[in-house]
């Protein structure tokens, strides 16, 4: 009987290295938000250590530009990772990337854990707060976002206009 050989499991920093490259955040800021861990333990469980192997070999063959991908199943699943680290959700795979694979886990799309819809890439994508979950504090409803050109307030002091600060007639 020949002995089982095993896909040793990809590091926790290769894992980083390659969701950087994939979401376009460093890995010091996807490890601050607590889910790197998590997201690896989880691809892992999805696609296996072999097939999870396969996207950073392909990555690396690719320079580190994800579009350089050319293997489907790699690519499919650089796609999940990213939805991963931005919606905090792990989505179906391709029909046929996850016939390939030949998991035993159904291909569904699930929230990886609570947290992860916080700590989703989506909000610090437009400095935005996740609603019921994360509030920013009093009154900055009122000031645009970083970076957002400032827009006139009504009655901001219009000459002419009527309200508390225009002159009116």
């Amino acid at each position: 009987m020949t002995p089982k050989t095993s896909t040793p499991a990809p590091s926790l920093d290769d894992f980083l290295t390659a969701s950087a490259a994939l979401t376009g955040f460093d890995a010091f800021e996807l490890h601050a938000t607590g889910m790197a861990e998590l997201y690896h333990d989880t691809a892992r469980e999805q696609v296996g250590d072999a097939a999870l192997g396969r996207l950073l070999d392909a990555l690396a063959a690719a320079g580190g530009d994800p579009d350089g991908i050319a293997d489907e199943i790699a690519r499919d699943i650089a796609r999940a990772l990213a939805h991963t680290w931005y919606l905090g959700v792990w989505p179906q795979l391709a029909a046929s990337v996850h016939t390939a694979l030949g998991r035993q886990q159904a291909n569904a799309a699930f929230t990886v854990s609570p947290e992860a819809y916080t700590e989703g890439l989506v909000w610090r994508t437009f400095h935005g707060h996740p609603a019921g979950a994360k509030p920013p504090g009093f009154g900055t409803w009122a000031d645009p976002p970083p970076g957002a050109p400032a827009v006139a307030r009504a009655g901001a002091g219009a000459p002419g206009l009527p309200g508390p600060r225009g002159g009116g007639a």
